[in-house]
């Protein structure tokens, strides 16, 4: 495939500049030479008409030695244009005394001038005239052309040549200054090819203001890349450290299995190989949630889902780990809430608040859930009556795989982690506070309008 070059492309139009440039002072050239042959004509025609009018005053009454002395004008005429060669153009001249014709030379309609006609340059049929009335006799000079100054073969080539020889010698400059103007380009091409794949820095600041948005979306796709590779290793660290311990656990209890014959030992492998499996099961969800919440979307896959609708989705699968744990799931929210989110990610936010409010809850303990739409936004709030966050120890607990120390419940560490990245996803802030008269703890969850 062929690819188009942008100097080509840079060099073509500065052509079609210059030679747009050149037709329009060829056009305004043309009409003004135009202007000036008219204004030239009516001058000319003015005068011969006055000096035709001037001669014939003696003999006015005389039509016949009028119609002797116009013939031998007009004669006078056609022999200086045959000399001034093919350009010019011969005068016609029309004369009328007491309103009757005396002379015409042309095949011109015969009608007299009426007065809104004489003394000024009138278009007749095509030819310019001019008219003059003295003593009852008129005189009307008309002309089709007068030099052709506009357009003919000479001035043609007066106009072109120069263009056509001046033309390569203006190009030549011009790729010589859109080659050098292109050279920062080259300059940040080449830097990007000599770079490793593993170098993600930035790229040095561009002194030409054209090409510092070109730089600076450079450098934040870069930031993004390494952003993006840090996310994946960091996953790869977590997913071994998390991934460890039960691991171990099913090798310790897959050996026993093995090495022993006594049953009560078997039945003891068989129930820690089965926890060490569900744990390890657990953390790989864990982690595989993590990963997807933090991933870089376009804001643009942002749908329009109700909020609510979902929330009612997910209270069903959770109802029965509430139901295992002897614990009241409540929920309190508008038949539609319609909002611009990601569903998988909102999913997994949800998923997760209500499973650690029902994890951390007491027997007999209540989980409410509610959904409340205002003038700053929607927001989703979890509350369980479980032992709480210290307030010293609300910022901590974001973080990937911190516990709090006395936890008897098992966990990785990364369900209120996974629920940050997930609300920052939807354009969401998330915070922590206690519950009702101190006891528990209340997640809220505030989604603004983009």
């Amino acid at each position: 495939m062929n690819k188009r070059s942008l100097f080509m492309r840079l060099l073509f139009g500065f052509g079609a500049v210059m030679l747009a440039i050149w037709l329009a002072v060829l056009v305004w050239n043309v009409f003004e030479v135009k202007a000036v042959e008219q204004r030239i004509n009516a001058a000319l025609l003015k005068s011969v008409a006055r000096q035709i009018m001037a001669g014939l005053e003696p003999i006015a009454d005389k039509p016949l030695q009028v119609h002797a002395a116009i013939t031998k004008i007009e004669r006078l005429q056609n022999d200086f244009f045959e000399e001034i060669g093919p350009s010019g153009a011969p005068f016609q001249v029309q004369v009328w005394h007491r309103h009757a014709i005396v002379h015409a030379s042309t095949n011109l309609p015969l009608v007299e001038p009426q007065a809104g006609e004489l003394s000024r340059p009138v278009t007749l049929h095509g030819w310019l005239s001019w008219s003059e009335s003295e003593s009852g006799t008129t005189v009307r000079v008309l002309q089709k052309s007068f030099y052709g100054l506009a357009m003919t073969r000479s001035n043609i080539g007066y106009y072109l040549l120069p263009v056509l020889f001046s033309f390569p010698f203006l190009l030549l400059p011009a790729w010589f200054v859109i080659r050098r103007g292109l050279r920062p380009v080259t300059v940040i091409v080449s830097e990007i090819e000599a770079r490793s794949a593993a170098d993600l820095s930035p790229l040095a600041a561009s002194p030409y203001k054209e090409l510092s948005p070109l730089v600076a979306s450079v450098n934040r796709l870069m930031e993004r890349l390494r952003e993006r590779l840090e996310r994946e290793q960091e996953f790869l660290l977590d997913a071994a450290h998390e991934l460890k311990t039960p691991l171990a656990i099913i090798q310790i209890n897959a050996d026993s299995l093995v090495a022993t014959r006594d049953e009560r030992r078997i039945a003891q492998a068989g129930a820690g190989l089965g926890q060490g499996v569900a744990r390890a099961t657990h953390t790989v969800h864990q982690l595989l949630a993590l990963a997807r919440s933090g991933s870089e979307r376009d804001l643009a896959e942002l749908q329009r889902l109700d909020l609510a609708e979902l929330l009612r989705e997910r209270m069903a699968p959770a109802a029965q780990l509430a139901l295992q744990g002897g614990v009241e799931l409540e929920l309190n929210a508008p038949e539609a809430c319609l909002l611009a989110l990601h569903r998988e990610s909102v999913t997994a936010l949800v998923d997760n608040l209500i499973d650690n409010a029902i994890k951390y809850s007491p027997r007999g303990g209540q989980v409410a859930v509610s959904l409340v739409s205002g003038a700053d936004g929607t927001v989703l709030r979890v509350c369980d009556q479980g032992p709480g966050i210290a307030p010293q120890a609300r910022q901590k607990v974001f973080e990937r795989f911190f516990r709090l120390p006395g936890q008897d419940q098992a966990g990785s560490g990364l369900g209120l982690a996974i629920a940050q990245r997930a609300a920052a996803r939807n354009l969401a802030q998330i915070g922590l506070d206690g519950g009702p008269d101190g006891r528990g703890l209340l997640v809220s969850v505030t989604f603004t309008p983009p």
